[in-house]
Parts: C-alpha cells; structure tokens; sequence
C-alpha cells in the first residue's frame, strides 16, 4: 500500500512538471507612449535542457507552442537554456520555431555557465543560439521601433554569478520621452542596483516559483529559494517593476508542487 502511495505520489509530480500554464498579466507602465499600448511580450525562462532525469524537453514544446499561440509581438527568454550538454539539439529545433515581429531575445542564467547545486552540471557553449533565431543579449542593448515609439532591449548575463555587467546597459540607456526601456536579468536583484526609472521594466527568472512548494504554517516550504524576495509574478521595488516567472523546467530534482510551469503573457498598457 505505501509502495502504491508513493509511487502515485511521484507520478504526479512528474505529472505537475509538464502541465505546463499559460496566464495573462497586464502590466501598466507610466508614461508608455500610444503606439506601444497593447505590446505583448511572452516571458518564457529556465527550459533547463539537459536536465537527464527530468522530462523538461517535453514541458519546453507545449510551452513554447502556448506562446506562439498568443502571437505575442515580442519573446524574451531570461536564461538556463541548459541543464547540460543533452537535448541541446533538441533545444535549438525548438528555439527555431519562435517568431515574433520584433523578434526573440534572450540572456544566460547560472545553469548554463555551470554555476548550480546540482551535481556534475557543466559550462554549455549557448553562443549557437544566435544562429537559432534568439539574439542573446550580454551588457548590450537592442533598439526597436514601433510607429513614432521605440523599444530598447537590454539584458545582462547571470550577475548573480558574476558573470554579468550592468555598467555597459546603464550607459546605453535610451532616456529620451517615446522610449520604452527593457531589461532582461535572469536574477531579480540585478535590477535594484539601477535607479529608478532607469529600466521600465525588467524580466527574470531564477527562481522556479520554489519548483516544490510544501504547504506548511507561515509559508510554503520551497525546493527553490526566492532570490531577493522574488517568487514569481509581478513587483514594485521602489518604482521598479520587476516580472519574476516560475519558467517551464525543473532543476535538482525532476518535479514540481503546487507550482506549475508557465508561459506569461505580458500586455503593457499606459498608466
């Protein structure tokens, strides 16, 4: 009878780890200039391929078929395309497939230089996926148009490991009236050494929403620890507005608790 528990038990939350979510937020940002209302952004994170024991590659498809199913007009990925150096092909097919009209960008996250808790994780060269059609973004910003607005996209690599720089991204901000300004971090807390209002609104990941969340009194109990009070949705640090996704992918072990995967959909509206 506990053997028949048990492995129910773990049957579904392998099960949790692919029922992957699509959830729409609208986020309203000052000051957003009339031809940038309405822009939508897919916040997809931490597909964690090459994570052997875990079925992340199969939670990625539905994902990224959620997101295009949306027709987003932008897709950012904030990092950990990789577990290791497995399904990394695989990957790529499927970061071909993702289209948007002003484009698919993207940052690296500590799993993908190797910096990790789990044992035997190993640096992955993500440099090909630029080749795949995601432009990965490290210290850089990208300037985009739409009608008389613009966009910049920025984005750091994993500053938490110190592998990312913020100067080069706060000396190319955009601050002129019609600019929105972006930036991609796989770590939340990276944003708060900006100023406010340097970044309308930066994307993260990181965290898994806690991945295994335990109901306990006080709080759940999460496999992943939020880093800098970070879990996943929308917040305001101080006049920072900060999405924190859970992501698609499972690290450490090969489930997930009262946390799904998701993909958002990000709709800006003026404020």
């Amino acid at each position: 009878m506990l053997g028949t528990t048990t492995a129910l038990g773990l049957s579904y939350l392998l099960f949790e780890s692919q029922w992957v979510r699509r959830i729409e937020r609208i986020v309203a940002i000052p000051g957003l200039p009339p031809d940038l209302d309405g822009l939508t952004i897919a916040h997809l994170s931490d597909m964690h391929a090459g994570f052997r024991l875990s079925l992340n590659m199969r939670a990625t498809r539905r994902a990224f078929a959620l997101a295009l199913a949306a027709r987003p007009d932008l897709i950012a990925i904030t990092g950990d395309f990789a577990g290791g150096p497995a399904n990394l092909q695989a990957l790529e097919r499927e970061l071909e497939t993702l289209r948007a009209p002003l484009g698919v960008f993207g940052v690296l996250g500590n799993h993908d230089h190797g910096e990790s808790k789990v044992p035997f994780t190993i640096p992955v060269d993500l440099s090909i996926l630029n080749e795949h059609g995601v432009r990965l973004l490290d210290g850089e910003c990208v300037m985009l148009e739409r009608g008389d607005a613009r966009v910049q996209v920025c984005g750091i690599d994993d500053w938490r490991h110190g592998y990312g720089d913020l100067e080069p991204v706060r000396r190319a901000l955009d601050r002129r009236p019609g600019t929105l300004r972006l930036l991609l971090s796989h770590y939340a807390g990276a944003t708060l050494e900006l100023a406010p209002g340097d970044v309308h609104l930066t994307l993260s990941g990181d965290t898994h929403g806690g991945q295994l969340c335990l109901p306990w009194p006080g709080g759940p109990v999460m496999l992943s620890d939020p880093s800098a009070d970070f879990k996943d949705g929308l917040y305001d640090r101080g006049g920072r507005l900060i999405h924190v996704t859970r992501g698609i992918g499972t690290s450490l072990l090969p489930f997930r608790f009262l946390c799904r995967p998701e993909v958002v959909i990000l709709t800006l509206r003026g404020a």
